[in-house]
């Protein structure tokens, strides 16, 4: 059995991860990470702004939704990644292992926030 993470609980993680537990099945274990427990749908923040939707409107709470498809969800922040181990390291200093890791962290590739992230001297491939 591999342990796939995906990173990020946004418009990219959360399709990504329904993608990989129904490609692979309940034979391997798919694991979001997600420094926070909600998706919010960032383009309408706008409406927000202006009162044309509540932040209700566009905020989902993650559990629920990858549990029920059988996906596991740790909701903290990622601190630290070691690719020559696969592992990552979480907020309250625990470590997570890993056979396969799926970075869907947003559009801005701050590879300098995570060490051993980046692609001059670092291990992932990027597509943006």
């Amino acid at each position: 059995m591999a342990h796939i993470v995906v990173v990020g609980a946004g418009i990219g993680g959360m399709p990504a991860a329904y993608e990989l537990r129904a490609r692979l099945g309940a034979a391997h274990r798919v694991t979001v990470v997600n420094a926070t427990d909600y998706f919010q749908f960032v383009p309408s923040n706008p409406w927000v702004a202006v009162g044309w939707r509540t932040r209700d409107d566009i905020v989902v709470p993650v559990r629920p939704y990858l549990e029920r498809k059988g996906i596991d969800f740790i909701a903290q922040r990622v601190t630290m990644l070691e690719p020559q181990h696969d592992r990552l390291q979480l907020a309250d200093d625990t470590w997570l292992d890993y056979a396969h890791l799926v970075l869907t962290t947003g559009p801005r590739l701050a590879f300098e926030e995570v060490p051993g992230a980046g692609p001059e001297g670092g291990f992932p491939q990027s597509l943006c």
